[in-house]
């Protein structure tokens, strides 16, 4: 069972490699923690997609921890990897999650996940993912999404972006609309609107924080969609194509999406005001054995 983990972008309002920022006692980095919650949930293969940038610290600090444990590969995403005829030289920002998952395309065939690196997902939210993808094959609906009620996945540092799902009578997904600068406001979360007028959301939605099951034919048609958003974008500096956007074209057209909530609370570091918050959560979990002192062991033992 495959899980491709997302880590090509680097921190905007962060100003740095999420990916490599110890929060744990022994340095951990929020994507160890959902490494570890990987594996023991029963994900064989990691397939890390990274930028060339930062290849040799991010095997250092982080993936290195654990090739002992799992089958960890590597492919790269990068914008000089498209031809340069279909973008734009000038361009440096990536294409979006789509192109992120493409890059593993030669490796997947079989049901898989994906996941963010910066997001901190937790244990239940790997044992659905992974429960759902060993059913994948016999069930009715196409892919599946894991997601969060609203109320667990804010930051305590101010306004974040967030993809409220729309459900349909069944539970299966309808569309997910990116609500931008969500925050608490009079402890109501709300988002400014294109007028910059303050909206309540409920704080019962669900979210998508880019959990997903896929069976391997989708990826065929993100090849198909995603080489038609580049003839239409590619000299664009800064048009992405997220997996959000295409899936809510591939609903459109008759694609079934089982929704499956998670009741873990989110974690992450959107700035440097979240890291204390991490810090105390993840260590408290430590502290009551809901993960190891150490999580990988010493892979030279």
């Amino acid at each position: 069972m495959t899980l491709i983990v997302l880590a090509a972008t680097m921190g905007n309002r962060y100003g740095g490699l999420k990916q490599l920022e110890g929060i744990g006692p022994n340095g951990e980095t929020l994507l160890d923690f959902s490494i570890f919650d990987a594996i023991r949930a029963g994900f064989t293969r990691i397939v890390f997609v990274i930028s060339k940038h930062f290849d040799a610290d991010f095997k250092i600090l982080v993936s290195g921890k654990y090739e002992h444990l799992v089958d960890v590969q590597y492919v790269y995403q990068d914008v000089d990897t498209l031809p340069i005829e279909k973008r734009n030289p000038k361009r440096t920002a990536l294409y979006g999650s789509v192109r992120a998952v493409l890059m593993g395309k030669e490796l997947i065939d079989s049901p898989f996940g994906v996941i963010n690196a910066v997001n901190f997902y937790q244990k239940e939210s790997f044992e659905l993912l992974y429960n759902h993808l060993q059913a994948l094959g016999e069930t009715d609906y196409d892919s599946v999404n894991v997601c969060f009620r609203l109320s667990n996945v804010l930051a305590e540092s101010g306004g974040v972006t967030r993809g409220i799902c729309e459900l349909d009578e069944e539970g299966n997904l309808v569309s997910v609309t990116d609500r931008l600068g969500v925050e608490r406001v009079g402890g109501i979360p709300m988002y400014p609107n294109e007028v910059h007028k303050w909206e309540p959301l409920d704080e019962n939605s669900l979210v998508s924080m880019n959990m997903w099951g896929f069976k391997p034919g989708i990826l065929d048609k993100m090849q198909v969609e995603f080489d038609a958003f580049l003839d239409k974008y590619g000299q664009d500096m800064k048009a992405h194509y997220s997996i959000p956007a295409f899936m809510n074209e591939q609903i459109k057209q008759g694609a079934k999406v089982k929704v499956v909530e998670t009741p873990a609370r989110w974690m992450g570091l959107v700035s440097h005001d979240d890291k204390i918050q991490v810090l105390l959560r993840t260590n408290e979990m430590m502290r009551k054995g809901v993960y190891p002192q150490r999580l990988f062991g010493n892979p030279n033992e």
